[in-house]
Protein backbone atom coordinates (compact mmCIF):
# COMPACT_ATOMS: atom_id res chain seq x y z
CA UNK A 1 0.00 0.00 0.00
CA UNK A 2 1.57 3.19 -1.11
CA UNK A 3 1.09 6.67 0.66
CA UNK A 4 -1.88 7.35 -1.52
CA UNK A 5 -3.69 4.63 -0.77
CA UNK A 6 -2.99 4.74 3.28
CA UNK A 7 -4.59 8.21 2.97
CA UNK A 8 -7.59 7.52 1.37
CA UNK A 9 -7.65 4.58 4.44
CA UNK A 10 -7.39 6.81 6.68
CA UNK A 11 -10.04 9.44 5.39
CA UNK A 12 -12.88 7.06 4.51
CA UNK A 13 -12.47 5.78 8.47
CA UNK A 14 -12.45 9.41 9.45
CA UNK A 15 -15.40 10.21 7.53
CA UNK A 16 -16.96 6.62 8.52
CA UNK A 17 -16.04 8.18 12.31
CA UNK A 18 -18.22 11.18 11.62
CA UNK A 19 -21.25 9.85 10.98
CA UNK A 20 -21.25 7.08 13.64
CA UNK A 21 -20.89 9.89 15.86
CA UNK A 22 -23.60 11.82 14.06
CA UNK A 23 -26.18 8.65 14.51
CA UNK A 24 -25.24 8.57 18.24
CA UNK A 25 -26.31 12.15 18.72
CA UNK A 26 -29.31 12.19 16.39
CA UNK A 27 -32.84 12.12 18.68
CA UNK A 28 -36.02 11.41 17.20
CA UNK A 29 -38.54 14.32 17.15
CA UNK A 30 -40.12 15.00 20.04
CA UNK A 31 -44.30 14.07 19.49
CA UNK A 32 -47.19 13.70 22.02
CA UNK A 33 -47.78 10.36 20.37
CA UNK A 34 -44.48 9.26 20.79
CA UNK A 35 -44.37 10.13 24.26
CA UNK A 36 -47.90 7.82 24.51
CA UNK A 37 -46.55 5.34 22.32
CA UNK A 38 -43.11 4.72 24.88
CA UNK A 39 -45.24 4.48 27.80
CA UNK A 40 -47.88 2.35 27.12
CA UNK A 41 -45.47 0.06 24.99
CA UNK A 42 -41.95 0.75 25.83
CA UNK A 43 -39.17 1.77 23.35
CA UNK A 44 -39.55 0.60 19.79
CA UNK A 45 -37.27 -1.11 18.50
CA UNK A 46 -35.46 0.51 14.70
CA UNK A 47 -36.28 -2.91 13.16
CA UNK A 48 -32.41 -3.30 11.82
CA UNK A 49 -30.40 -6.05 12.32
CA UNK A 50 -28.05 -4.71 14.77
CA UNK A 51 -31.29 -3.43 17.01
CA UNK A 52 -32.50 -6.27 16.91
CA UNK A 53 -28.88 -8.66 17.87
CA UNK A 54 -28.48 -5.48 20.71
CA UNK A 55 -32.28 -5.81 22.06
CA UNK A 56 -32.39 -9.47 21.34
CA UNK A 57 -29.73 -12.41 21.90
CA UNK A 58 -27.24 -10.46 23.23
CA UNK A 59 -29.61 -8.55 25.78
CA UNK A 60 -30.76 -12.00 26.78
CA UNK A 61 -27.23 -13.51 27.11
CA UNK A 62 -26.47 -10.90 29.22
CA UNK A 63 -29.87 -11.13 31.15
CA UNK A 64 -28.84 -14.80 31.62
CA UNK A 65 -25.26 -14.09 32.93
CA UNK A 66 -26.30 -10.54 35.43
CA UNK A 67 -29.46 -11.86 36.27
CA UNK A 68 -31.04 -9.18 38.59
CA UNK A 69 -27.67 -7.76 38.97
CA UNK A 70 -28.25 -5.11 36.47
CA UNK A 71 -31.37 -3.60 38.21
CA UNK A 72 -29.30 -3.42 41.47
CA UNK A 73 -26.80 -0.76 39.22
CA UNK A 74 -30.24 0.53 37.59
CA UNK A 75 -28.96 -0.76 34.07
CA UNK A 76 -31.07 -2.89 31.23
CA UNK A 77 -29.56 -5.54 29.40
CA UNK A 78 -29.45 -3.66 26.49
CA UNK A 79 -28.06 -0.89 27.89
CA UNK A 80 -24.83 -3.27 29.26
CA UNK A 81 -24.35 -4.60 25.51
CA UNK A 82 -24.48 -1.22 24.22
CA UNK A 83 -21.72 -0.03 26.63
CA UNK A 84 -19.47 -3.55 25.46
CA UNK A 85 -20.42 -2.39 22.17
CA UNK A 86 -19.49 0.95 21.98
CA UNK A 87 -16.25 1.57 24.07
CA UNK A 88 -15.21 -1.89 21.67
CA UNK A 89 -15.81 0.17 18.35
CA UNK A 90 -13.96 3.20 19.90
CA UNK A 91 -11.13 1.67 20.79
CA UNK A 92 -10.99 -0.36 17.69
CA UNK A 93 -11.48 2.84 15.92
CA UNK A 94 -8.72 4.73 18.04
CA UNK A 95 -6.37 1.69 17.52
CA UNK A 96 -6.80 1.59 13.88
CA UNK A 97 -6.34 5.65 13.84
CA UNK A 98 -3.04 5.26 15.79
CA UNK A 99 -1.68 2.25 13.41
CA UNK A 100 -3.02 4.01 9.77
CA UNK A 101 -1.11 6.92 10.91
CA UNK A 102 2.03 4.71 11.38
CA UNK A 103 2.06 3.31 8.58
CA UNK A 104 1.45 6.09 6.58
CA UNK A 105 4.84 8.40 8.25
CA UNK A 106 6.36 5.00 7.57
CA UNK A 107 7.24 3.84 11.68
CA UNK A 108 5.23 1.02 10.75
CA UNK A 109 5.62 -1.82 8.27
CA UNK A 110 2.58 -2.60 6.36
CA UNK A 111 1.71 -6.16 7.51
CA UNK A 112 -1.00 -8.62 8.44
CA UNK A 113 -0.55 -8.39 12.29
CA UNK A 114 -0.98 -4.45 12.41
CA UNK A 115 -4.20 -4.89 10.95
CA UNK A 116 -5.30 -7.28 13.39
CA UNK A 117 -4.16 -5.14 16.63
CA UNK A 118 -7.29 -2.69 16.39
CA UNK A 119 -9.35 -6.04 16.77
CA UNK A 120 -7.94 -7.35 19.24
CA UNK A 121 -7.58 -4.22 21.17
CA UNK A 122 -11.63 -3.48 20.75
CA UNK A 123 -12.46 -6.98 22.05
CA UNK A 124 -10.08 -6.53 25.02
CA UNK A 125 -11.65 -3.31 26.05
CA UNK A 126 -15.37 -4.76 25.59
CA UNK A 127 -14.13 -7.56 27.49
CA UNK A 128 -12.75 -4.82 30.51
CA UNK A 129 -15.65 -3.36 30.05
CA UNK A 130 -17.79 -6.13 30.36
CA UNK A 131 -16.11 -7.06 33.71
CA UNK A 132 -16.33 -3.51 34.68
CA UNK A 133 -19.84 -3.93 34.47
CA UNK A 134 -19.87 -7.42 36.88
CA UNK A 135 -17.20 -5.21 39.60
CA UNK A 136 -19.86 -2.45 39.76
CA UNK A 137 -22.46 -4.63 40.58
CA UNK A 138 -21.09 -7.02 43.33
CA UNK A 139 -19.96 -3.45 45.10
CA UNK A 140 -23.36 -2.16 44.35
CA UNK A 141 -24.41 -5.65 46.53
CA UNK A 142 -22.49 -5.49 48.99
CA UNK A 143 -23.26 -2.03 49.59
CA UNK A 144 -27.05 -2.49 49.63
CA UNK A 145 -26.36 -5.49 52.03
CA UNK A 146 -24.16 -3.21 54.27
CA UNK A 147 -26.77 -0.69 54.46
CA UNK A 148 -29.63 -3.60 55.61
CA UNK A 149 -27.32 -4.42 58.05
CA UNK A 150 -26.95 -1.54 59.57
CA UNK A 151 -30.95 -0.64 59.00
CA UNK A 152 -31.70 -3.84 60.80
CA UNK A 153 -28.76 -3.05 63.26
CA UNK A 154 -30.29 0.16 64.34
CA UNK A 155 -33.87 -0.98 64.62
CA UNK A 156 -32.75 -3.69 66.71
CA UNK A 157 -30.56 -0.82 68.99
CA UNK A 158 -34.06 1.36 68.92
CA UNK A 159 -35.93 -1.16 70.40
CA UNK A 160 -33.42 -1.90 73.39
CA UNK A 161 -34.50 1.98 74.44
CA UNK A 162 -38.27 0.71 75.09
CA UNK A 163 -39.30 2.88 71.46
CA UNK A 164 -42.34 1.74 69.15
CA UNK A 165 -41.39 -0.21 66.21
CA UNK A 166 -42.43 2.86 64.13
CA UNK A 167 -40.39 5.00 66.14
CA UNK A 168 -37.56 2.56 65.99
CA UNK A 169 -37.47 2.68 62.21
CA UNK A 170 -37.56 6.07 62.12
CA UNK A 171 -34.36 6.32 64.56
CA UNK A 172 -32.76 4.18 62.11
CA UNK A 173 -33.81 5.77 58.92
CA UNK A 174 -32.35 9.01 60.72
CA UNK A 175 -29.27 8.11 61.61
CA UNK A 176 -27.80 5.62 59.08
CA UNK A 177 -25.74 7.61 56.40
CA UNK A 178 -24.49 5.80 53.02
CA UNK A 179 -25.17 6.08 49.23
CA UNK A 180 -26.78 2.62 49.65
CA UNK A 181 -28.92 3.86 52.84
CA UNK A 182 -30.44 6.72 51.35
CA UNK A 183 -31.81 4.48 48.31
CA UNK A 184 -33.52 2.35 51.49
CA UNK A 185 -34.27 5.87 53.25
CA UNK A 186 -36.04 7.16 50.44
CA UNK A 187 -38.12 3.68 49.94
CA UNK A 188 -39.33 3.46 53.31
CA UNK A 189 -40.04 7.58 53.79
CA UNK A 190 -42.03 7.29 50.40
CA UNK A 191 -43.71 4.63 51.31
CA UNK A 192 -47.01 6.56 52.98
CA UNK A 193 -47.17 9.01 49.94
CA UNK A 194 -47.60 6.03 47.84
CA UNK A 195 -50.22 4.78 49.96
CA UNK A 196 -47.79 1.34 50.66
CA UNK A 197 -47.67 0.34 53.98
CA UNK A 198 -44.09 0.38 55.71
CA UNK A 199 -43.23 -3.46 55.55
CA UNK A 200 -44.94 -3.67 51.99
CA UNK A 201 -42.20 -0.87 51.08
CA UNK A 202 -39.37 -2.44 53.02
CA UNK A 203 -40.08 -5.48 51.40
CA UNK A 204 -40.15 -4.61 48.10
CA UNK A 205 -36.35 -3.22 48.71
CA UNK A 206 -35.78 -6.15 49.67
CA UNK A 207 -36.83 -8.31 47.11
CA UNK A 208 -35.58 -5.90 44.08
CA UNK A 209 -31.82 -5.86 45.58
CA UNK A 210 -32.05 -9.72 46.53
CA UNK A 211 -31.27 -8.69 50.34
CA UNK A 212 -33.61 -11.67 52.11
CA UNK A 213 -32.78 -10.36 55.67
CA UNK A 214 -34.65 -7.01 54.88
CA UNK A 215 -37.83 -9.51 53.70
CA UNK A 216 -37.85 -11.19 56.80
CA UNK A 217 -37.45 -8.02 59.10
CA UNK A 218 -40.66 -7.11 56.64
CA UNK A 219 -42.02 -9.69 58.31
CA UNK A 220 -41.74 -9.03 61.32
CA UNK A 221 -43.01 -5.49 61.24
CA UNK A 222 -45.95 -6.67 59.67
CA UNK A 223 -46.77 -8.86 62.29
CA UNK A 224 -46.41 -6.27 64.75
CA UNK A 225 -48.23 -3.61 62.75
CA UNK A 226 -51.41 -5.83 62.12
CA UNK A 227 -51.58 -8.21 65.56
CA UNK A 228 -49.70 -6.20 67.64
CA UNK A 229 -47.10 -8.75 69.04
CA UNK A 230 -43.89 -7.73 70.03
CA UNK A 231 -40.65 -8.77 67.94
CA UNK A 232 -37.91 -7.14 69.43
CA UNK A 233 -36.96 -10.78 70.26
CA UNK A 234 -37.11 -11.12 66.22
CA UNK A 235 -35.00 -8.00 65.72
CA UNK A 236 -32.56 -8.92 67.96
CA UNK A 237 -31.94 -12.85 66.34
CA UNK A 238 -32.14 -11.01 63.14
CA UNK A 239 -29.16 -8.59 63.95
CA UNK A 240 -27.03 -10.85 65.62
CA UNK A 241 -27.27 -13.34 62.94
CA UNK A 242 -26.58 -10.26 60.01
CA UNK A 243 -23.92 -9.15 62.29
CA UNK A 244 -22.05 -12.82 62.11
CA UNK A 245 -22.79 -13.18 58.63
CA UNK A 246 -21.13 -9.77 58.07
CA UNK A 247 -18.08 -11.06 60.31
CA UNK A 248 -17.97 -13.80 58.18
CA UNK A 249 -17.59 -11.71 55.46
CA UNK A 250 -14.89 -9.45 56.52
CA UNK A 251 -12.76 -13.07 57.40
CA UNK A 252 -13.43 -14.24 54.22
CA UNK A 253 -11.47 -11.08 52.31
CA UNK A 254 -8.98 -10.44 54.51
CA UNK A 255 -8.11 -14.21 53.98
CA UNK A 256 -8.30 -13.45 50.23
CA UNK A 257 -6.29 -10.38 50.63
CA UNK A 258 -3.60 -12.36 52.43
CA UNK A 259 -3.92 -15.06 49.56
CA UNK A 260 -3.13 -12.33 47.18
CA UNK A 261 -0.17 -10.96 48.81
CA UNK A 262 1.57 -14.04 49.35
CA UNK A 263 2.42 -14.13 45.88
CA UNK A 264 4.57 -10.83 45.91
CA UNK A 265 5.68 -11.35 49.46
CA UNK A 266 7.18 -14.10 48.08
CA UNK A 267 8.84 -12.74 45.46
CA UNK A 268 9.89 -9.68 47.21
CA UNK A 269 11.64 -12.28 50.07
CA UNK A 270 13.38 -14.29 47.12
CA UNK A 271 14.61 -11.05 45.67
CA UNK A 272 16.14 -9.86 48.82
CA UNK A 273 18.04 -12.88 49.54
CA UNK A 274 19.41 -12.88 46.61
CA UNK A 275 20.19 -9.41 46.34
CA UNK A 276 22.17 -9.68 49.76
CA UNK A 277 23.72 -13.05 49.09
CA UNK A 278 25.12 -12.18 46.00
CA UNK A 279 28.13 -10.14 46.51
CA UNK A 280 29.27 -12.62 49.31
CA UNK A 281 28.68 -15.64 46.82
CA UNK A 282 30.96 -13.38 44.57
CA UNK A 283 33.24 -12.97 47.16
CA UNK A 284 33.69 -16.52 47.61
CA UNK A 285 33.71 -17.14 44.24
CA UNK A 286 37.05 -14.64 43.49
CA UNK A 287 38.58 -16.52 46.60
CA UNK A 288 38.29 -20.22 45.58
CA UNK A 289 39.16 -19.16 42.15
CA UNK A 290 42.45 -17.18 43.02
Amino acid sequence: MNPLQAAGLFVALLGAAGWSIGRSLHRAPASVALARSMMLHGPQSTGSVGARLVEGTLADRADRHFGAGLAIIDLSPAAAVSRVLVVSGIMTFAVGLAVATLTVMGLLPLAVPWLIVPFLSGAFAGWVTFRDTGAKIERRRKELRQAANDFVQLVAVGLTTDQSVEEAVRFALDVGSSEAFSSLRRQVLTAPQRGVPVWDAIDEFGRRYDVRELSEFAGSVERQGLQGVSISATVNALATAMRAASLDELEREADRANANLSGPTIGFVVATIVFLAYPLAQRISDAFGG
